[in-house]
């Protein structure tokens, strides 16, 4: 029950699930017109990547003392 205290957690699984929605949603969407990236792609990627460094970030802070 400590994690769910934790924003980073809390904020780590609502970019988990969208990130990992985007990159869903990415094979469907069409490249940009100028440079050909996948915008959806990149940005699922780096949604993601947040998510896991948040989470991780939560699981390994040290406890409060009180």
């Amino acid at each position: 029950m400590r994690l769910l205290e934790d924003l980073r957690f809390i904020i780590g699984l609502l970019f988990l699930i969208l990130g990992v929605l985007v990159l869903v949603a990415a094979p469907e969407a069409r490249p940009a017109v100028g440079g050909g990236v996948n915008a959806d792609l990149v940005g699922g990627i780096v949604m993601t990547v947040f998510a896991v460094l948040m989470i991780v970030l939560a699981v390994f802070a040290r406890p409060k003392e009180r």
